[in-house]
């Protein structure tokens, strides 16, 4: 009898060793998976943020949590018992989509997307046997209005063209091009962030009577969203040019008027010298 239980004990060592090396070998079997690449949304839009597990299991009876490590926050769980925690910030914005949690999928979307949802998310599966999480990135767009262009500070040999748009998100870069696709040099960027985190863009360039007439403001956005552009032309009408013929005319006058100018000179004072003899002559 005595005897016996050592072999019981060495026997329950032994599972409990076993099933250790069980869960160990499960937890190292099965990986979370999310896109490796940043997602892209836009501001006030929906965007859904995918999570599953490798090779599919079950998930019904794990927590899942997503959540921002770096800024401390929960953003929505999914408890063992199938209840459901969401953060105070996200009421009524976010949803665990369950119908494929049986192949260990639960992708969380977020609606009415602010600037503040940008940042990385991290999805965490938990259970007696699973352990695993995987990070991603979300990143919130912007799409601002199209340039609008503006021509100013004319002094009759050059003036200045300035290219003017609002409400971007992140930061963006504006290009000038001519007519030929060649980029021009700005006079004069500057970039504003406004209250709520949007950015305004101007910028200007020169135009002489010697530039090319077609000049493009192109509006290339920091996220993967299409460029926007606006063109105008300049036309000869901007630059007055006085014509040949018209200046050949101006020096015949100028030329005549000098002509007709030194003869009427010599017959006013002709005619006043007589006027002061005649005078002389009667009162005599």
């Amino acid at each position: 009898m005595l005897g016996a239980r050592p072999s019981h004990s060495s026997a329950a060592l032994l599972s409990a060793v076993v099933l250790l090396h069980v869960q160990a070998a499960a937890a190292v079997s099965f990986q979370v998976l999310v896109p490796a690449d940043p997602l892209s949304a836009p501001l006030g839009g929906t965007v859904l943020l995918p999570c599953h597990l490798s090779p599919p299991l079950s998930a019904q009876a794990m927590q899942v949590k997503w959540s921002r490590p770096q800024l401390g926050q929960d953003v929505h769980v999914y408890l063992p018992d199938g209840s459901e925690v969401q953060a105070e910030r996200y009421q009524g914005r976010t949803e665990l989509l369950r119908d494929r949690i049986q192949s260990g999928t639960l992708a969380l979307r977020i609606r009415n997307l602010t600037l503040q949802d940008e940042g990385r998310y991290l999805c965490d599966f938990q259970s007696n046997s699973i352990v695993g999480n995987a990070t991603l990135e979300l990143r919130v767009t912007s799409s601002g209005l199209d340039p609008l262009l503006h021509i100013g500070g004319y002094d009759g040999k050059q003036m200045n063209v300035t290219c003017l748009s609002v409400g971007w998100y992140p930061k963006l870069k504006m290009l000038w091009r001519n007519g030929h696709g060649e980029r021009l040099t700005l006079s004069k960027e500057e970039k504003i962030s406004r209250n709520w985190g949007l950015f305004d863009v101007s910028s200007s360039v020169v135009v002489t009577k010697h530039s090319d007439p077609t000049l493009i403001c192109a509006i290339r956005p920091g996220s993967p969203s299409p460029e926007k552009v606006s063109v105008i032309l300049i036309s000869d009408d901007f630059f007055p040019q006085v014509s040949s013929w018209k200046v050949g005319l101006f020096l015949f006058l100028s030329v005549c008027v000098c002509l007709l100018f030194f003869p009427a000179c010599y017959l006013w004072r002709v005619q006043r010298a007589k006027r002061k003899s005649s005078n002389l002559t009667t009162k005599t």
